[in-house]
């Protein structure tokens, strides 16, 4: 059985018995992760989040609560990297956290992203154990070494954010009324899936092969325009790059038709369906509407299981996708990148 994204109402498939130090799982969070089924209201309204994230803080201690609420504009935002190990971290460590403390925060992380986004944010911290040695503390890596932060008060009528960041995972979430943003956000992986249980876990399913499948909908022209390279690039829009815009290159989208429209907007939805509706859906009518003015460049070869990278972009997107050679397999070491350049960390929900 092969799930790739998994329900909120995944069912504990296995007994857990003693502390996280005398079981199979690494740490405390990697059990959590593993077995708790988060709690989540059935519609993502401004109060019900808000409501979720206040109760997580009120979980705390005064030590664990000044870690994780920070100002609203604190720097620590642009702080967040994928690469471990970093420096002094803002926000509360999942791994210095109880167990009924990592559930509230989890059922925060679930009432904030959709099943999709929170499939995300639960998988690759778990794909992260599978890089431990042994299972030992390596600083950086595994499920314990994810940070939460909260920029300011939650309320469903003033600004506030969540950024939950860690290797390989950098979700920044802003609130303000009725607009949600999910920009910068970075999602990775290695390795690409693993076994949960019984079942198979990929936290990117479907983002390469999404590519693929649009630019074998291009013409010949088309395709002549859209392939920039025979090798796969890198992201230029990822950590520390806030603010950079590159170059649009590639092939116009200006004249596809309503076929290759839909099977762009196929692998948009792979990235802006991590936010719950009805914000998702929201974002997708915004960006539907600026089609023919993104462009669509590709890197590498156009096969099944080739090495390549690809970019989207338009005035208010940057969607960047590229294997990596870290591992020894590009296609087993996976980064992509979301970006609203006119919209990070919220910069524009005050007009809501």
């Amino acid at each position: 059985m092969k799930l790739t994204i998994l329900p909120l109402t995944l069912l504990v498939l296995m007994a857990v018995t003693g502390t996280a130090q005398d079981s199979k799982f690494p740490s405390l969070p990697s059990e959590v992760f593993s077995n708790y089924a988060p709690q989540a209201p059935e519609i993502r309204s401004p109060g019900a989040m808000a409501a979720q994230a206040q109760t997580f803080l009120d979980s705390l201690d005064d030590d664990l609560r000044g870690q994780a609420s920070l100002p609203y504009d604190s720097i620590e935002k642009s702080r967040w990297t994928n690469v471990p190990p970093r420096g002094p971290q803002g926000g509360v460590r999942l791994g210095d956290l109880s167990e009924g403390q990592l559930k509230l925060a989890f059922d925060l992380l679930a009432t904030v992203l959709s099943p999709q986004g929170f499939a995300k944010a639960r998988g690759i911290p778990l794909a992260d154990d599978r890089l431990l040695r042994n299972g030992e503390r390596r600083p950086g890596f595994g499920a314990e070494d994810y940070w939460l932060a909260i920029f300011g008060k939650p309320s469903a009528e003033t600004p506030w954010a969540i950024q939950f960041d860690g290797h390989h995972l950098a979700i920044n979430l802003a609130f303000h009324r009725t607009g949600m943003s999910l920009s910068p956000t970075f999602i990775g992986t290695q390795p690409r899936e693993f076994k949960l249980h019984k079942n198979t876990v990929e936290p990117m399913a479907g983002q390469d092969a999404a590519g693929l499948a649009f630019l074998r909908t291009l013409g010949a022209a088309q395709q002549g325009e859209a392939i920039l390279g025979k090798k796969r690039g890198n992201l230029v829009a990822g950590a520390g790059r806030d603010g950079i815009v590159p170059d649009a290159v590639g092939v116009s989208c200006e004249n596809l038709n309503k076929a290759q429209e839909s099977a762009l907007m196929n692998i948009i939805q792979l990235y802006v369906n991590d936010l719950p509706e009805p914000f998702s859906t929201r974002r997708l009518e915004e960006l539907s509407a600026e089609i023919d003015r993104m462009t669509f460049a590709w890197w590498g070869p156009v096969k099944d299981d080739g090495d390549y990278s690809y970019r989207i972009q338009g005035p208010t997107l940057i969607i960047e996708f590229a294997g990596q050679d870290l591992g020894g397999d590009p296609h087993d070491h996976l980064h992509s990148m979301y970006r609203d350049p006119t919209n990070e960390y919220g910069a524009r929900l005050g007009g809501q």
